[in-house]
């Protein structure tokens, strides 16, 4: 049985999983257009974690320069050793 607690720390590690990919294909050079696309494909198919992890990349990109981001990279794969 999934606790409540349990349901939201999975989201926030599904989350942060695809937070940390977008990051990482930020870091290779994808466009943000591309990255746009592949929310709105994550959209269509409802995986919310999905959603919320592509859009914080995409939305920490606008302001945090390629140093930043790659911090925020190194933080996530030391925390959920990707």
């Amino acid at each position: 049985m999934t606790t409540r607690s349990g349901a939201s720390s999975r989201f926030k590690e599904q989350e942060d999983l695809y937070f940390y990919l977008t990051i990482l294909s930020l870091l290779e050079g994808v466009p943000i257009y591309e990255l746009e696309l592949e929310l709105k494909a994550q959209e269509d198919l409802e995986n919310y974690e999905a959603c919320s992890g592509i859009l914080k990349a995409i939305n920490q990109a606008e302001y945090k320069t390629y140093a930043e981001l790659k911090i925020i990279a190194i933080e996530l794969d030391k925390k959920y050793k990707f």
